[in-house]
């Protein structure tokens, strides 16, 4: 793993230079520069006696056959990016443009499209229907589409309903490849198959990790300890968290209501209680041996869990919520209310998605990055939850068949690997870390972030209502865990069996 991020960062910074060269060279020119700034990293004797080598010895290929598809338009359905802001780029760039995601997009494909002669189309969808447009598809039996690259969400609908191929079962696909997300892999398989995979090719897998913003000046006006130093000790825990967020709630203009002039400790989403029971250890469903999921039900630390994060989180004057202010007349409460909030330098805490950062680019405030809390100190990792809405990975219809599934399967697979060294790189390294966050220590804080992240089927399929049973507590003022969870017992073990039937059928 130290290895592979020395690489990383090598390769960050040669695209570095590589995009500022793309801006002043023509694009044709793009893959020798890449070859002449990768061909100058030498090897280095890292300072705990690990080795690393130029990239020629240490970029990890696919193992593909050569092929020329004849100038074959590879389309690919993604989200539309251009109408919902949440969204990142993953897919098409048209030309460079000096940012960096577009320009790495634009020379991965460049450099994919000339190795197979193919282009590749992005074709866009509203984010939360393209299930649609795949169903008509399938059921006509037609292949508009080579590639799904849609929310995790959508995917596992598709899956159910028989529409995605079973991936550990096609050639030129290797899942045990570095450009793959092997958390999501083992998280996101049923009997040992798995529909839809995550990988180097999109982003908003990254983008859709819960973490926390936390707003610094407001933490220095108020003289609190640093929090970076009980991250670093493993000392940030729930219990800190909401200390913290406690010395901030302040009743600004004294009129006794917590409201949009006042500030607070803590800004998200009723989503959080889950993100933070996911990160505390939480696991009501669970895989037995044959990797078939089961309801595992709770445990008296569960349950401690969710008293403990309702009882802030829920706590209308101590937590912002949407769905508190929801009767205020916003035409987006995110976009109008909840993000710009931030922005004000009167919230501490913003328990949120990383796409956040880049939202709050535009804005002056100084914020730092922080994983989501523990339980307890003891526990092992911070524990971070990725959005089954907001991240996205790849689905190939059950239409494709014979050498129209190797063509998919091929690009895919090399489109997949090109991204670790320039997509990837470009989000991780240049982007996030570079350019938008503040300061060193939240860069330290990304790599703690992205080390541990669960991808949680219990939100994906919401089985028996669990997870909207649990977020909906927050609102509703219902802090009966066990009452909840015993009413839609059945109803969990009933979905999840549903569940495992649609799999095992396909």
């Amino acid at each position: 793993m130290k290895v592979i991020r020395l690489v990383s960062i090598l390769l960050a910074f040669s695209l570095i230079l590589l995009l500022t060269a793309c801006g002043n060279e023509q694009s044709a020119n793009t893959n020798n520069m890449q070859d002449s700034v990768n061909s100058d990293l030498e090897t280095n004797i890292s300072n705990d006696g690990e080795q690393t080598v130029s990239p020629e010895e240490t970029k990890i290929l696919p193992d593909l056959p050569e092929a020329d598809f004849g100038g074959y338009e590879f389309k690919v359905i993604t989200t539309d990016y251009l109408e919902n802001a949440i969204m990142p780029q993953e897919i098409g760039a048209e030309e460079e443009n000096g940012e960096p995601i577009n320009d790495a997009i634009y020379i991965r494909n460049k450099k994919i499209e000339e190795q197979y002669n193919v282009t590749v189309k992005e074709i866009l969808h509203v984010r939360d229907s393209m299930n649609e447009p795949v169903r008509r598809a399938v059921m006509a039996g037609d292949s508009p589409y080579d590639l799904i690259a849609g929310n995790i969400r959508e995917l596992g609908i598709m899956s159910q309903r028989g529409h995605l191929l079973d991936l550990t079962g096609v050639n030129y696909l290797d899942l045990t490849k570095p450009w793959y997300d092997q958390n999501a892999a083992a998280d996101l398989s049923v009997a040992h198959k798995l529909f839809f995979a995550v990988g180097e090719l999109q982003i908003s897998n990254k983008d859709g990790t819960w973490g926390i913003l936390f707003n610094k000046k407001l933490l220095q006006e108020l003289g609190l300890d640093d929090p970076y130093q009980f991250v670093r000790e493993g000392n940030w825990t729930m219990d800190k968290m909401f200390e913290l967020a406690s010395e901030a709630n302040k009743d600004l203009n004294g009129d006794g209501i917590m409201d949009e002039d006042d500030q607070w400790g803590m800004l998200g989403e009723e989503f959080n209680i889950f993100a933070l029971m996911n990160g505390s250890g939480t696991r009501l469903v669970q895989k037995d041996e044959n990797d078939l999921p089961y309801y595992a039900g709770y445990t008296q630390r569960d349950v401690d869990i969710f008293e403990k994060g309702a009882e802030y989180l829920g706590d209308k004057q101590k937590s912002i919520l949407p769905g508190n202010f929801s009767n205020r007349g916003y035409n987006d409460i995110w976009m109008d209310f909840i993000n710009p909030m931030f922005a004000t330098d009167r919230v501490l805490f913003f328990f949120t998605s990383l796409s956040r950062v880049t939202w709050h680019r535009n804005f002056e405030t100084e914020f730092g990055i922080l994983p989501t809390p523990k339980y307890e100190k003891d526990q092992e990792n911070y524990v971070n939850t990725v959005s089954v809405w907001l991240a996205c990975g790849m689905g190939i219809p059950v239409t494709l068949s014979g050498e129209e599934l190797d063509r998919t399967v091929i690009i895919t697979e090399a489109l997949n690997a090109e991204s670790m060294y320039t997509l990837t790189p470009a989000y991780y390294d240049i982007q996030l870390k570079n350019k938008l966050t503040r300061d060193d220590e939240s860069s330290e804080m990304l790599d703690i972030i992205f080390a541990n992240r669960v991808y949680s089927t219990p939100q994906l399929y919401d089985w028996g209502g669990v997870v909207s049973t649990i977020t909906g507590m927050l609102t509703s003022n219902n802090r009966n865990f066990v009452s909840s969870m015993e009413r839609i017992e059945d109803r969990i073990k009933n979905d999840i069996e549903r569940t495992i039937a649609a799999y095992q059928d396909n």
